[in-house]
């Protein structure tokens, strides 16, 4: 197979922490949630360990792709490299490097990815039959033709793709926003609606949530919306103040399934995560020990997210998997080593260079 390396632009089960109806009086006392000092918990990544992210399971669930921050010890080695490893983490193998956001097609074929350079940002897509990279976005023909456009997700159709356009260049000809690229005639749809951005879908592609910003200095402006396809409405799911918002919450991510939202929010100095509605009501925090970075099962039944386990000055990120139906969180990897994959020197990996986008 012909992989192609994009340019350089870009042990324990957690309990959880849902509070159901009882129905009979606690055996034991409650366990009191830990708390963490400032200081105490997270930073910069440990010497020699491994910073994964977007850990997104395949459809089928037999694989993962997911992004490398660096190689340990390898300070010349190209940063945010994506890899795709078997369900029980081996097997790995890189497909891209300079990687910010990656999601699978729904027949599991083609990666969709965003491709950093400096402050540009482009969309790809990337057979994995093929080793083909179709580049979407940042090429003077196409409609949305600056390098502003990011954080690609598949529609079920297998077909389309809805991106955020965050920045906005000097004399760019489109608006912030999220649009629609039609894959098969490559025709952009858009802007759905201005200044959202940040957006994923959720319930079967009935919605999209994400950021919306308003032209004006509104206590409401960056808060997170829900965009409704069948009639183009959108609504706030949050009303959270600026300035917390801003550093303590990440965009919620809407199950592919059903109706049900998790969120990373920090709590007593660490990311923990919650769930809530599609209204973002009924919030309740279903970690007790950090995690961010959710990214959702196909089917809805888990996902997978990443936890600090260092438990101090420091941080040693390891992925978890969390079971909605038991809302038990577990290592993705417990057999391997350090419960992350033991990835190959990148002189192993067979890859070509891309032509120049521009």
């Amino acid at each position: 197979m012909r992989r192609f390396l994009l340019p350089v632009l870009a042990s324990t089960v957690v309990g959880a922490l849902v509070i159901a109806a009882a129905c009979s009086t606690p055996t034991e006392p409650k366990k009191e949630e830990p708390t963490f000092e400032e200081g105490a918990y997270g930073g910069d990544p440990l010497t020699g360990t491994e910073h994964l992210s977007n850990v997104k399971p395949s459809p089928s669930g037999d694989r993962y792709a997911l992004v490398r921050k660096r190689t340990p010890g390898q300070p010349s080695n190209p940063r945010n490299q994506l890899w795709i490893v078997d369900r029980d983490g081996c097997n790995p193998r890189l497909i891209s490097v300079n990687t910010g956001t990656v999601d699978w097609s729904p027949n599991g074929r083609s990666l969709a990815v965003t491709v950093v350079s400096g402050i540009d940002v482009y969309t790809y897509t990337i057979d994995l039959e093929t080793g083909e990279a179709t580049q979407w976005t940042g090429k003077d023909s196409q409609r949305l033709s600056f390098p502003v456009v990011n954080n690609p997700i598949w529609f079920n159709d297998g077909n389309r793709l809805l991106v955020s356009v965050a920045q906005e260049a000097y004399q760019q000809p489109f608006s912030r926003g999220t649009y629609i690229i039609d894959t098969q005639d490559s025709t952009t749809t858009g802007p759905l609606l201005e200044f959202m951005q940040s957006a994923f879908l959720g319930n079967k592609d009935r919605y999209a949530t994400g950021r919306k910003y308003l032209q004006n200095d509104n206590p409401l402006s960056g808060n997170f919306i829900r965009y409704n396809f069948a009639d183009s409405t959108w609504h706030w799911i949050s009303d959270l103040q600026k300035d917390s918002f801003i550093r303590h919450v990440d965009p919620p991510v809407p199950s592919p399934t059903g109706t049900t939202l998790v969120q990373s929010r920090k709590v007593k100095s660490a990311p923990q995560l919650f769930f809530m509605n599609h209204r973002g009501e009924k919030v309740r925090q279903i970690t007790e020990l950090g995690g961010d970075n959710p990214r959702w099962s196909h089917d809805g039944s888990y996902f997978v997210f990443r936890r600090d386990v260092h438990r101090g000055e420091g941080a040693r990120y390891v992925p978890f998997r969390f079971d909605v139906r038991t809302m038990d969180a577990e290592p993705l990897w417990p057999a391997l080593p350090d419960s992350v994959p033991e990835f190959p020197d990148l002189s192993t990996q067979s890859l070509d260079k891309m032509p120049p986008m521009r």
